[in-house]
């Protein structure tokens, strides 16, 4: 008898976890998930601006694992005691291990407005949903349905995503000059950060590259503005200042679902607290890998990025397959291999834990290829660097014409 192991989520971490596991004969791993394809979240903003279409993130999770058993479905509850998940259909399935890599949602920290009216951006619907803002607000202003201030972006949030979409819908407005020459010259983009700079995780000497580098490309950035309120038109700041806004994006923070909370201890970000071996914290057979884990690295939470999860992945499949052999667990630990975040054309920032850091060309480079070799599907990889391609030389006249209303 195979032990089974039920993987819940086919991000990163859950993937990383049920490809190694094909590996040891000995488990039968079922993996859920309420889409069937595999969603490359670190390139959602491109969709969201026009760079890249949908397809080209998104790869079956049948392609990406012949063999394996795959349930599309939702799970609606997970029974730590009798073994068994359930799922909105009224399925039960029984597990030996259970390994939950349900990823992470949006949070809106409380603040009043926000869930109304600003768009955030964790799914395909997500960065369609803000693709058609954006899009279709050019020719609401043009046909004079809405006021030109409906031009004016706001995005909320200075960590990698924020800086990311800042600059990418920075250099979409740009192009929109040759399409709407009477209007484009009213659109803007403001990036608010409540904290002292961008892109913390990094050196302050990144950090200020970045905003200098927003600057340079027209983003107005405001350091030390923490969101107040949100109402449909308009943001309000602590400090006071209302900043009128036609579209706002939420990148301020993710957090774990709020159903993880039913069966074990959370942590920050509402992350199941693990141990040493990435088990949930009181049990024997159920792990946690990406985003939904909260594992202290010397006294730090590891942070809810794509290395991490399929590092934590690879792991839990080869401790599962230490357990079922009666061999003592090996503990994680998580091998740095850098951060990087890009800016726009030719513009982006990295750094090595070795203290190496790259800004410019070389460092827009590297996220390049870096990308490229975590997409799944050779299909998809072709298609990302003729998008990329086309997009460089014509200034992203491409995809984004598909906008469908």
């Amino acid at each position: 008898m195979k032990t089974r192991v039920v993987v819940i989520g086919a991000g990163f971490a859950g993937l990383a976890a049920v490809k190694a596991m094909r590996r040891n004969p000995q488990i039968e791993a079922i993996l859920i998930d309420k889409h069937p394809y595999q969603l490359f979240s670190p390139l959602l903003y491109q969709v969201a601006t026009g760079g890249l279409p949908e397809d080209d993130i998104a790869y079956p999770v049948r392609a990406a694992l012949p063999g394996v058993t795959f349930i599309r479905g939702e799970v609606v509850r997970m029974d730590t005691e009798r073994n068994r998940v359930r799922l909105a259909d009224g399925q039960d399935i029984d597990f030996d291990h259970l390994v939950i890599a349900t990823g992470s949602v949006g949070t809106t920290f409380g603040i009043p407005g926000v869930e109304q009216h600003a768009l955030q951006m964790k799914s395909i619907a997500d960065a369609r949903a803000i693709k058609q803002r954006l899009f279709g607000t050019y020719e609401d202003v043009q046909e004079g349905r809405l006021p030109r201030e409906a031009l004016r972006i706001v995005v909320v949030g200075g960590g990698p995503t924020g800086v990311e979409v800042a600059g990418a819908v920075a250099e979409l407005q740009r192009s929109m000059h040759r399409e709407y020459p009477t209007i484009a010259d009213y659109a803007s983009v403001t990036l608010v950060e409540a904290a002292s700079r961008l892109l913390m995780p990094f050196s302050p000497e990144s950090s200020e590259h970045a905003r200098t580098e927003l600057g340079q490309l027209g983003v107005d950035v405001k350091l030390d503005s923490a969101v107040d309120r949100m109402y449909e038109r308009d943001v309000h700041l602590k400090t006071g200042e209302v900043l009128p806004a036609g579209t706002v994006v939420w990148a301020a923070g993710v957090a774990a679902p709020e159903k993880l909370g039913e069966i074990g201890v959370t942590g920050p970000g509402r992350r199941l607290m693990v141990d040493e071996f990435l088990r949930m914290r009181g049990s024997d057979n159920v792990w946690v890998a990406g985003d939904s884990a909260a594992f202290d690295a010397d006294g730090a939470i590891l942070p809810m990025v794509a290395p991490v999860a399929m590092q934590m992945g690879r792991h839990i499949a080869v401790t599962i397959g230490e357990a079922i052999d009666g061999k003592p667990l090996s503990p994680f630990s998580y091998t740095d291999k850098g951060q990087m975040a890009t800016i726009g054309r030719r513009r982006a920032v990295a750094e090595t834990p070795q203290g190496w850091r790259l800004h410019g060309t070389a460092a827009w480079l590297a996220w390049l290829g870096l990308h490229v070799g975590y997409l799944a599907g050779g299909r998809n990889r072709v298609s990302v660097i003729a998008d990329w391609g086309w997009n460089y030389l014509a200034w992203g006249i491409g995809p984004r014409r598909a906008v469908i209303e």
